[in-house]
């Protein structure tokens, strides 16, 4: 218990962050270890993508040290959702006994790898003594962004501080991939929510991954880790990861990447729309622009009204307009202006529709399949082909 009460009252203190480079060290024996723990996807939206976190172990110490470090920690039932939206979501560093964070990935059927660092005791020390400054309470929290600074993210982001130079971060330059590919192959299990992201999602998740653009996810930040080199271009280099093993085999079924049944639901409503259409009725048409309207109101809170980045540009807002609200301006008194307004935004889905299949070079946003068959549902419920009066 002595590393830990010590542990503890020090968060009674003022600790410095980042730690005095100078102040003394902790002593570590040769048993020491350093590593990295890549945890499989969970069931819930929040564990999708995995998760990392940091080890540091040595077992002979007096007592036993065997402690995680935890960037992922926030509390769920203080309106993470909302929080999540407006992009005001707080994310902590937390510390457990390895027991107790292997224990939840036993009960909850996921798998769990270790990559074991090529750092010596020294090193490890100056690790863990980072760490341990950052989790005070002062320092613990930070603002959380889903694609650039989560629990993979900070992982290189501690690593560069502790080691500086001395680490050689050469990830592979990737231009062939982006953000939105990667998310997408995490969510074949759960279709709706993989639409729904789709959607709220703009430009900037196109852009090229670059260099550790992919290490946003746990499994690719550990790929990239394999890449990295300790005090390169001295006679005691050597690949930063110096064992791999796995700890937890998941248990959970791994979903293939497709985008699931709402492409066949969308289908289902534009054949649906399209059989109104040529029977003159109006249902379906009187409720779907709402719908798509309510839609494009959160496409325009989340680009305008939060701290989201990746949320901006979204051109599904073109077949998702929020004036949708006020309907397609058919009817006999509907004033020119509506009926012209509705004829534009008719017009907006469904180019937006054909704008969907077209390259990707030529369209710019990746659109989910979905979009064509309701970009054109949206088109069948304005008809921009028809004059006022001829409802």
């Amino acid at each position: 218990m002595g590393c830990w009460m010590w542990l503890l009252s020090s968060w009674g203190q003022s600790v410095p962050f980042p730690p005095n480079p100078e102040a003394p060290l902790r002593s570590y024996s040769d048993a020491a270890r350093a590593s990295v723990l890549t945890c499989t996807p969970g069931t819930q939206l929040y564990s999708a993508f995995g998760h990392t976190a940091i080890r540091i172990q040595d077992l002979a110490a007096d007592p036993p040290l065997d402690r995680v470090y935890n960037f992922g920690t926030f509390q769920f039932s203080e309106g993470f959702y909302p929080r999540f939206i407006r992009g005001e979501l707080i994310y902590s560093l937390s510390t457990s006994t390895f027991g107790g964070f292997l224990e939840e990935y036993i009960r909850s059927g996921r798998g769990v790898e270790e990559q074991v660092l090529a750092l010596d005791s020294a090193d490890i020390a100056r690790l863990d003594a980072y760490l341990r400054a950052n989790a005070h309470p002062d320092h613990r929290n930070y603002r959380y962004l889903f694609l650039y600074d989560n629990c993979a993210t900070r992982v290189i982001k501690v690593l560069k501080d502790v080691f500086g130079q001395r680490l050689t971060v050469d990830c592979v330059d990737r231009r062939d991939s982006s953000y939105r590919d990667l998310l997408r192959s995490k969510l074949g299990g759960v279709p709706l929510t993989r639409l729904g992201i789709d959607i709220v999602l703009g430009l900037p998740v196109d852009a090229p991954l670059g260099k550790c653009g992919d290490a946003f996810l746990p499994d690719h930040l550990a790929e990239e880790l394999e890449g990295m080199v300790m005090d390169g271009q001295t006679m005691r280099e050597r690949p930063l990861v110096a064992a791999r093993e796995e700890l937890l085999t998941s248990m959970l079924r791994t979903a293939p990447d497709r985008a699931g049944w709402p492409v066949g639901a969308a289908w289902v409503l534009l054949l649906w729309t399209l059989i109104e259409s040529v029977w003159g009725k109006r249902w379906l048409r009187r409720v779907l622009p709402w719908a798509t309207g309510m839609v494009g109101c959160l496409l325009t809170f989340l680009w305008l009204g939060t701290g989201h980045m990746d949320t901006r540009y979204n051109l599904n807002i073109l077949w998702a307009f929020p004036l949708h609200v006020i309907g397609p301006g058919l009817r006999e008194a509907s004033p020119r202006w509506k009926r012209n307004l509705g004829r534009f935004m008719g017009m907006a889905a469904g180019g937006t529709a054909l704008l969907s299949r077209a390259p990707f070079h030529v369209c710019v946003q990746d659109f989910h399949p979905a979009v064509l068959p309701l970009g054109l549902a949206v088109f069948l419920c304005f008809e921009p082909w028809r004059k006022p009066g001829r409802a």
